[in-house]
């Protein structure tokens, strides 16, 4: 159960800190949408038929609010889990 909450908790922080990240660009807070983009593909690993185009990689982007959304996320964990899951 505690790691079903800790995922849980993960999605929440990766989905609203892109939200927000993508909410203030173009604000003074726009350093929160700054994002890099880390993937691992090649050309060659592609099945591409009519109707349908297969890539196998590995594709991430994060943005700082992400980042600050996740620490955020695993401090509350670490503050709430004990309390929660007690005696389990």
């Amino acid at each position: 159960m505690k790691k079903l909450y800790m995922l849980l908790l993960i999605v929440a922080a990766l989905v609203s800190g892109g939200l927000i990240g993508n909410l203030v660009a173009g604000t003074p807070l726009q350093f929160l949408d700054y994002e890099r983009i880390f993937q691992f593909l090649r050309d060659g690993d592609v099945i591409n038929t009519s109707f349908f185009k297969l890539n196998f990689g590995f594709y991430i982007r994060a943005n700082v609010a992400q980042i600050f959304f996740l620490l955020f996320a695993v401090f509350i964990y670490c503050k709430t889990a004990p309390k929660i899951f007690t005696g389990k």
